[in-house]
């Protein structure tokens, strides 16, 4: 007790010294809380909007050496679009989710991006191609504006309203249901078009830029955009090896003359024939009618961990070859980017403790050289290394602890008053980013906390040189004035 009132008279003897630092802290505490309390609130707006509108709680995708999100390839390309490989196996595999705990529901996706023409105007999309019957149990946020859902089990396209607004401003007129949809695309080294029929409009709570592009389609559309098709098969398969060839003229050492007999029975009647009959082709062709990319899944109430746990259990029971993904994961760089922006704040974060720990230390430094003589007098008198300790250390983790406390109640303070009126934002980037036009700060206990422990610990680091010095001040020394 006697160090705690030692350290507080310390304080307020210098107290145009500790308002100065304390302030420092307390600004800089506060700033940190409202930055955290509106990444919080982005955290929290994409968790609802992806999983309720886009991704579901966990999704499934072919396993690969590329990690391949709903929207494509993670990794950074140049070349043409890279499809996403279908899940082999697929409704083998369906027969078996009804055995993973926790899930509400599920519902199958096949993704691919295209230019979409509508009207003579065109749009680089992704496309989604759905199961209207599961699609809307899974993403049960997304609102239907115009038209009606079961139009894409027979060729129908559904357009976002942001995207439909944008092209209804560009052709001068209102879209009109029936209108003819165009999707083209180049992958593998050929050119892909399918026509669909506009069915419908639909949007998104809290889109971002990706979302407000998005389209959802006849699953057959998108299967002829991504090529999976009957005739489908991997250029490493059929391969047969041959041995090493010696010498050319052994290919033909054997060679003999053949002889024409004149009734061979091949005629140009035949090769017409056989080119005009178009069933083998036509199959080769056709859309895969069980292929998909993805499936999402949608848990119950409070039971994403046990679902994904089990999901991934039954998954390699099964020996199914399939990565398991979480909402972040089946989003991609939509979602990641916002988490590599966060990760740069925190990692700011620990700069300005550092900078905390240095401003506090020279403080004390300060204060140890202006109180040479009564450190000097205080261990003259018989006052022990530990007791000097214990009054720095005081006097260091007071400061900040209240400081720090201060900073929080602002913080807190801005953050609700932001909540309740809004921060609204006009950049495009910023409402990709953020998840939308209207940022609502979220303060949690969690995040005070965490920044409350985050002033401790600049405290407890700065007093340790200070108290080093103050060690070294002789008694003798001191009190001779030096």
């Amino acid at each position: 007790m006697l160090i705690l009132k030692l350290s507080i008279r310390n304080l307020a003897r210098h107290l145009r010294k500790s308002l100065t630092i304390g302030s420092l802290i307390a600004i800089g505490i506060a700033a940190l809380f409202i930055a955290n309390a509106v990444f919080e609130s982005t955290n929290q707006g994409l968790h609802s909007s992806f999983v309720r509108s886009v991704t579901g709680d966990v999704a499934i995708s072919a396993w690969t050496e590329t990690a391949y999100g709903l929207f494509g390839s993670e990794v950074p390309i140049v070349s043409d679009y890279e499809s996403i490989p279908s899940i082999a196996g697929f409704s083998d595999m369906a027969v078996r989710f009804g055995e993973v705990e926790g899930l509400e529901a599920w519902t199958p996706l096949v993704s691919a991006a295209a230019q979409m023409r509508i009207g003579g105007v065109s749009y680089n999309v992704p496309v989604f191609g759905i199961d209207p019957d599961t699609y809307f149990s899974v993403c049960s946020d997304v609102v239907v504006t115009r038209g009606s859902i079961s139009g894409i089990k027979t060729g129908g396209v559904f357009v976002n309203a942001a995207l439909a607004a944008k092209i209804e401003s560009r052709l001068g007129r209102p879209l009109e249901l029936g209108e003819d949809v165009t999707f083209s695309m180049y992958s593998n080294g050929s050119f892909k078009v399918r026509r669909g029929t506009l069915s419908g409009v639909h949007k998104y709570p809290g889109g971002t830029e990706i979302m407000d592009r998005l389209v959802l389609a006849d699953p057959t559309i998108v299967r002829g955009l991504a090529d999976y098709t009957m005739g489908y098969v991997s250029s490493s398969a059929n391969v047969v090896e041959s041995g090493p060839v010696g010498d050319l003229d052994d290919l033909f050492a054997s060679a003999e003359d053949v002889v024409d007999s004149g009734d061979s029975g091949f005629s140009l009647e035949t090769l017409e024939g056989a080119l005009s009959d178009n069933a083998d082709r036509d199959l080769m062709v056709s859309p895969d009618a069980a292929a998909w990319s993805f499936a999402l899944f949608r848990s119950e109430e409070g039971q994403e961990r046990r679902m994904r746990d089990s999901l991934e259990s039954v998954a390699e029971d099964n020996g199914w070859s399939v990565r398991v993904l979480d909402w972040r994961g089946a989003a991609g760089t939509s979602a990641q980017a916002l988490f590599a922006v966060q990760g740069a704040f925190y990692l700011g974060m620990g700069f300005i403790v550092i900078g905390a720990v240095l401003v506090i230390m020279n403080a004390l430094v300060i204060s140890v050289l202006e109180r040479t003589a009564e450190i000097g007098t205080m261990r003259g008198i018989g006052a022990g290394a530990g007791f000097i300790r214990g009054m720095f250390i005081a006097e260091s983790m007071s400061l900040t602890i209240v400081s720090a406390a201060v900073g929080i109640l602002v913080g807190s303070a801005v953050s609700a008053y932001a909540a309740r009126v809004g921060i609204r934002v006009s950049n495009p980037l910023l409402i990709s980013l953020f998840g939308g036009e209207l940022i609502r700060p979220v303060a949690t206990v969690g995040s005070a906390l965490m920044h409350l422990g985050m002033a401790t610990l600049a405290g407890a680091l700065a007093w340790i040189y200070p108290v080093s010095l103050a060690m070294r001040v002789q008694p003798v020394t001191a009190m001779n004035g030096n």
